[in-house]
């Protein structure tokens, strides 16, 4: 089967598994505080610019959203977070966005972003979470370093050539890897869910799914480590 064809397959599987775990839906207008996509949905949307250097870390941890991030040749983080509330109306909207804030602290070498939420409480652990998603589009320099961790969400990594460790409890990972002449070492992992990976030729789904790569001649280290949900690598060569 052609690559195209292999990677449309598993794909398809993957969207179709997601859909049955989550409804994650995105809102996509940017400067418009609430945007109504629908009679319960609203989004606000923000965008973030700060300076990392290629020998700097990224690290991003949030709770619930899909992440994008796409390496390229500038010094610089660019962030569009986006910000989804399924309720009943854009008082309610405005209130529950206001109890969640996405964060961002360092320059240079280290970058954090992530997401604050209220403590919970005891006796309702989890309100008002299913109804607030907040979605990342992450433009980063391809050499630095990438250190991820989000709760509940679809994460896809493109282009990137510097070191990887990404966390996911619920959720696919895509890592579309540039060139697999250029990983020392990957691993990953998922406790229930499917594997695919160019470089080895891993296929598989269940549960305890891994997969590992070793060339002595490259230098980037790739972790990943998935809960419940597939990982999908592919490689550029």
């Amino acid at each position: 089967m052609a690559r195209g064809q292999w990677k449309t397959r598993w794909r398809r599987v993957a969207t179709r598994w997601a859909a049955r775990a989550r409804a994650v839906l995105t809102c996509a207008l940017l400067f418009i505080p609430f945007c109504t996509v629908r009679a319960d949905e609203f989004g606000k949307a923000a965008r973030y610019r700060v300076r990392l250097f290629s020998m700097g870390t990224l690290t991003v941890t949030t709770r619930t959203g899909d992440i994008t991030i796409i390496g390229w040749d500038h010094p610089h983080v660019v962030i569009r977070a986006r910000k989804v509330i399924h309720v009943g109306s854009a008082r309610k909207a405005t209130q529950l966005s206001r109890r969640v804030k996405v964060m961002l602290a360092g320059a240079d070498t280290q970058v954090r972003l992530w997401t604050l939420y209220p403590p919970r409480r005891p006796w309702r652990p989890f309100r008002d979470e299913s109804k607030l998603t907040v979605n990342f589009h992450i433009h980063m320099p391809s050499d630095a370093a990438l250190a991820l961790h989000v709760v509940d969400g679809d994460v896809t990594l493109r282009g990137l050539r510097g070191n990887q460790t990404v966390l996911v409890n619920y959720g696919d990972v895509e890592d579309d890897l540039p060139s697999s002449c250029m990983v020392r070492s990957l691993y990953a992992h998922t406790l229930f869910g499917t594997i695919q990976s160019d470089l080895d030729g891993t296929a598989g789904s269940g549960f305890n799914q891994k997969t590992a790569f070793w060339n002595p001649g490259g230098r980037q280290i790739v972790r990943i480590y998935v809960r419940m949900g597939g990982v999908f690598i592919y490689s550029g060569d």
